[in-house]
């Protein structure tokens, strides 16, 4: 789904349309619902995934069996008590581990997450939060790594998740 119309001014005129509707949405509500379409707009030019896009995640460094991830803390990714949701933080650590397997794999060749375990430290309400991810150990099959999720502005450790991806080679995937 998308805009077809290629008349001029058809992007400015929906840009209209979703700025009236989202006027009309609550303050809570509307930042929820402007973040969705920022999401939108982020995965369709970055090529990252709806999801990393929904919850703020940027990759700020990847290469070398390493990468930094960031994801801002913004209303949609709290849990009813106001706090970053658990799921959330872990995809965080999902993310910043794919983006890790990636700066390793043969081209052609995907992975995908195997198994994790998760160490939920602390949390928190508002921030950045900063994913550092490294290679544990590599085989020809095997990747494991281990993230470290911090509070930006403090350097507290909030999770600590260790993980195993399966690499998948060219013309495995029905495997």
């Amino acid at each position: 789904m998308g805009i077809e119309n290629t008349e001029p001014g058809a992007e400015a005129a929906v840009d209209q349309s979703l700025e009236e509707a989202l006027s009309r949405l609550p303050d809570d509500a509307r930042l929820l619902a402007a973040q969705g379409l920022k999401a939108a707009r982020y995965a369709s030019t970055e090529g990252y995934g709806y999801l990393g896009g929904l919850a703020n995640m940027r990759v700020a460094e990847s290469g070398d069996g390493q990468s930094v991830l960031t994801m801002d803390v913004t209303p949609n990714i709290l849990n009813g008590a106001g706090f970053v949701h658990g799921g959330m933080l872990f995809t965080l650590a999902d993310y910043a581990m794919g983006a890790t397997t990636r700066t390793l794999l043969p081209e052609g060749s995907s992975a995908v997450t195997l198994e994790a375990k998760a160490n939920y430290l602390r949390n928190v309400k508002e921030g950045k939060l900063i994913a550092r991810c490294e290679t544990l150990r590599q085989t020809e099959r095997l990747i494991t790594l281990e993230t470290r999720i911090t509070d930006a502005a403090t350097n507290e450790l909030m999770m600590v998740v260790t993980g195993t991806f399966y690499v998948i080679r060219r013309g495995e995937e029905g495997d």
